[in-house]
């Protein structure tokens, strides 16, 4: 499915989504569970259910504005944390969905990135075209994407109208478009996508005090076009008066591949790789993913990597004084073949996290621990 198709494909949907009067998140879980509304979903998103992938259901978290007729479509974390051991079921439509935002009558007003991978994280990742391409720095605050409805300026993050970065963006919105005199400058038709600095946006990476957007892309509304290549970036930005993002001056996918894997570099993310193509592809430094995985440390997340088949490559990033921890993790779950007992099996597993036992989604992430577990077994 092409993009345009995969489009209009999302209108049909937010149409449909309207038609049935969902006006808000609740409203949707309850319309997902109706018969039908399985295929219809497949339909629109080209979705092929096979063995045990997940529901096409369970990969959607559309949000919904307050007081304008806005529907956002995002995946969830379902997808987020399930589609790795499922890479066809990232299709075109789905990918879309990081920030797609439409009118209920389904007029497409804002758009964020197409879902992309990390180096090795998905086949089209894995072995990269041989093309010129733009290595830009990766901030490492919240997505905000800027957008005009009905005559004014507005942002939404990829996955909320309302939520605390939404309301912060659109106050440092209305400071930065008074001041730079957006009104007048701000490009009709398209979608502008900044990074949030901001101490209240802080990740892993400390800007200190700093504040501000920073310019990373750009589309056009009406043709799809991507407006992501630096050259096209650096003019919007001095139009708009504010900051691009920095672009590598390195000329090899090898030397920045090599770069990430410098442990002294701190305080950095890494880099956005965007081929002549349009395929963009991310590069984090191993001691960035070192904290990531610190930060996410826990047995649902050590199941998950072991279900990846990328264990060992994310305990490889953690500093010194946390490995001991996370291994000893691992080794408590590998514990579980002491037992021979299905039952017992799980029993155990879900009181690896007490806090997490009766957890729907923990338990659901040892059950399929355990069947990957008795399939390597037989």
């Amino acid at each position: 499915m092409k993009t345009q198709e995969a489009v209009q494909q999302l209108q049909k949907f937010v149409r449909l989504l309207a038609e049935a009067g969902i006006t808000d998140r609740k409203g949707y879980h309850e319309w997902r569970k109706r018969d039908g509304s399985e295929a219809l979903m497949e339909e629109a998103f080209g979705y092929r259910r096979t063995g045990t992938m997940p529901s096409i259901t369970a990969l959607l978290a559309p949000y919904f504005h307050a007081t304008l007729p806005l529907i956002g479509l995002n995946y969830s974390p379902v997808a987020h944390n399930t589609l790795h051991a499922f890479p066809d079921g990232w299709t075109t439509a789905l990918r879309l969905c990081r920030g797609i935002i439409f009118d209920r009558e389904g007029n497409l007003v804002g758009k964020g990135f197409d879902k992309f991978f990390n180096f090795g994280e998905h086949p089209e990742t894995t072995d990269l075209p041989d093309e010129p391409f733009d290595a830009t720095e990766k901030k490492d605050g919240h997505l905000g994407i800027i957008f005009s409805y009905r005559g004014e300026l507005m942002l939404a993050t990829r996955q909320s109208f309302g939520g605390p970065t939404a309301v912060l963006g659109n106050a440092m919105l209305g400071e930065i478009a008074a001041k730079k005199g957006w009104k007048a400058k701000f490009p009709p038709g398209m979608s502008v996508l900044v990074e949030i600095i901001h101490p209240k946006t802080h990740v892993h990476v400390d800007y200190g005090r700093k504040k501000g957007f920073v310019l990373i892309g750009a589309y056009d509304n009406a043709t799809l076009r991507d407006l992501g290549a630096h050259g096209e970036l650096v003019p919007l930005a001095k139009a708009l008066g504010i900051p691009v993002t920095e672009r590598w001056q390195g000329t090899s996918i090898k030397d920045l591949r090599k770069l990430m894997k410098d442990m002294s570099v701190r305080n950095k993310e890494g880099f956005v790789v965007r081929f002549a193509s349009g395929l963009r592809v991310k590069f984090k430094f191993e001691s960035y993913i070192g904290l990531m995985v610190e930060e996410k440390l826990s047995y649902t997340y050590l199941m998950n990597r072991m279900a990846a088949g990328n264990l060992d490559r994310m305990l490889d990033t953690l500093d010194a004084e946390v490995r001991p921890k996370a291994d000893e993790m691992v080794r408590n779950i590998r514990k579980v073949s002491r037992f021979k007992d299905e039952k017992k099996r799980r029993e155990y597993l879900y009181a690896l996290d007490p806090e997490k036992q009766k957890n729907q989604y923990y338990r659901g992430i040892c059950r399929k621990y355990l069947k990957r577990l008795q399939a390597s077994e037989a």
